[in-house]
C-alpha cells in the first residue's frame, strides 16, 4: 500500500532503514546505545540483554535501561535500532532478549519463531504511540479531522470528505495572510514507524497527492516544518517538539477536537493511537529467564511507566499495564479491583 508516501527523487529508496545517527548526530552513539541495568541477584553477572528493532521504543527502552543501571552498575543493556523486521529476525534466530515492534507480528513471522522454538514469542505491550498531525508553530489552524487528513494527502479522498483541501482557507483559515496559501506537503519513508501508523489508520488503498518531499526521520520532519510556514506532515507522539505544533484531532462524529499528549492517550480520549510491544522468548512451561522477567516487571512498574512520559510517549492504562504484568510474571500482584 503507498500511503502517504512517494518515491520523489532518483535517488531516495523507501527502504533505508533509520539511520540514529542523523536523527541524533549531536548525541554520542555509545552513550545512548549502551545502557547498563541492574538486575535480581538470581540474574547472571556480566551477561547483556539486548533489544533490537524500530525506532518506536528506543527513548522508553533506553530510559528504563538507565534507571536500571543506577540500582546495579554491574549489569547492562544495549540497544539496537535496526529495523522492526529485523527486530522479529534477530529474536527469532535467539541473538537478541527483545524485538521493539509498533505492530502485531505478522502470521510469517510468527510461523517461522514457531518453526524455531515449538512456540509462540510472547507480545508485551509496554506504551502507547499515536499519529499526530505536524505543522509550523505558527500556523493558525485550530484543529482537523480524520477526514481532512485523507483529503490534504490523497487524491481519490476515499474517507468521504467532499472536496479537495489544497490551501488553508478549505482548513477553515480566514486571516488573509494564511487563508489562499497552497499547503505544503511532508511524508514519511516507509520503513518510519509513523508509516505503520498511517497504515493502521488509514487502511484503505490511497493515490498520494504529489508533489510530496519525504523525510527520512523526525529531526528533518521538524527542521523542514521550522523552516516552511506551510508545512504539513504526519507524525508520532514522541515527535512533538518545541520547533514546531501538532494540531486537535476532532475524533470521528464530534465537535470537540483533543489535543494529542500523553495523557489524552493514555486515557483514550486521543483515539489516533496504539500500543507499542516487546516481543520476547518466553517458554510456555520455563517461563522468562530472571534478568527478562526483572527488567519487564520494572518496565510495566509505575516507577517504568513514569519513564514513558519522559521518552516522549504515553505510558499504559492502568487495565491494559495490570495484563500486561500477568504475562510477565503469570500473576497478578494487586487486588483484582484494581483493573476494573
Amino acid at each position: 500500500m503507498e500511503a502517504f508516501v512517494q518515491k520523489t527523487t532518483n535517488d531516495w529508496s523507501p527502504h533505508i532503514w533509520f539511520n540514529l545517527h542523523n536523527l541524533f548526530g549531536f548525541l554520542s552513539f555509545g552513550l545512548l546505545m549502551i545502557l547498563g541495568v541492574g538486575l535480581r541477584a538470581q540474574a547472571p553477572v556480566g551477561k547483556t540483554l539486548v533489544a533490537t528493532g524500530g525506532e518506536c521504543l528506543m527513548y522508553a527502552v533506553s530510559l528504563w535501561g538507565d534507571a536500571y543501571k543506577s540500582k546495579d552498575p554491574s549489569f547492562s543493556m544495549e540497544v539496537r535500532v535496526s529495523g522492526e523486521d529485523k527486530g522479529l529476525e534477530d529474536l527469532t534466530e535467539g541473538s537478541v532478549q527483545m524485538a521493539m515492534i509498533a505492530r502485531d507480528a505478522v502470521p510469517d513471522e510468527l510461523a517461522a519463531f514457531r518453526e524455531k522454538w515449538g512456540y509462540l514469542p510472547t507480545r508485551i505491550a509496554v506504551a502507547m504511540d499515536a499519529l499526530v498531525v505536524a505543522v509550523n508553530r505558527e500556523n493558525p489552524v485550530k484543529g482537523i479531522r480524520i477526514e481532512q487528513i485523507d483529503a490534504i494527502m490523497t487524491t481519490n479522498r476515499g474517507m468521504g470528505w467532499p472536496k479537495d483541501i489544497l490551501t488553508w482557507a478549505d482548513l477553515g483559515v480566514v486571516d488573509p495572510r494564511w487563508a489562499q496559501r497552497k499547503i505544503v506537503r511532508y511524508g514519511r519513508s516507509l520503513d518510519s514507524s509513523v508509516f505503520g501508523l498511517i497504515a493502521h489508520f488509514f487502511p484503505h488503498q490511497m493515490e498520494t497527492r504529489m508533489p510530496i518531499t519525504i523525510l527520512p526521520d523526525g529531526m528533518a520532519m521538524a527542521e523542514a516544518l521550522a523552516s516552511d510556514p506551510d508545512g504539513f506532515c504526519m507524525a508520532n507522539l514522541v515527535e512533538d517538539f518545541s520547533s514546531l505544533r501538532t494540531l486537535p484531532v476532532y475524533p470521528s462524529g464530534t465537535d470537540y477536537p483533543v489535543q494529542p499528549t500523553p495523557d489524552s492517550v493514555s486515557s483514550g480520549a486521543y483515539p489516533y493511537s496504539r500500543c507499542l510491544y516487546l516481543y520476547v522468548n518466553k517458554h510456555p512451561k520455563k517461563g522468562l529467564e530472571p534478568r527478562l522477567k526483572a527488567f519487564l516487571e520494572f518496565a510495566l512498574s509505575p516507577e517504568g511507566q513514569k519513564l514513558v512520559k519522559a521518552a516522549g510517549q504515553a505510558p499504559l492504562s492502568r487495565d491494559i499495564q495490570y495484563l500486561n504484568q500477568f504475562k510477565v510474571t503469570d500473576g497478578l500482584h494487586t487486588d483484582a479491583k484494581g483493573i476494573r
